[in-house]
């Protein structure tokens, strides 16, 4: 019984600290890293498929795609992202 109950205990407790992943991330040696996020909370993506970072990595995004900057909303082709209405035809 005694086993029973730590398992049902340790259980409880990494379902419960899991779910607060912030928690979990304040000791971590390794901070997340941030990301740009869409109106409905999904994950900006660059044309590669990654999340698009908070900061630097989204700057050299902007710069080298030559996008104003903060702009979340592009299309991307051939690797390449373009404003929407500015994408070459194909």
């Amino acid at each position: 019984m005694k086993y029973l109950y730590k398992i049902v205990s340790v259980s409880t407790l990494i379902i419960f600290i899991t779910g607060c992943s912030d928690f979990v991330d304040s000791f971590s040696p390794i901070p997340r890293q941030k990301v740009l996020l869409h109106a409905d909370g999904s994950s900006v993506r660059d044309c590669q498929g990654a999340p698009l970072p908070d900061g630097g990595g989204a700057k050299e995004f902007w710069r080298s795609n030559n996008l104003p900057k903060g702009t979340i909303e592009f299309i991307c082709v051939d690797g390449k992202a373009f404003l929407p209405g500015q994408e070459p035809k194909r």
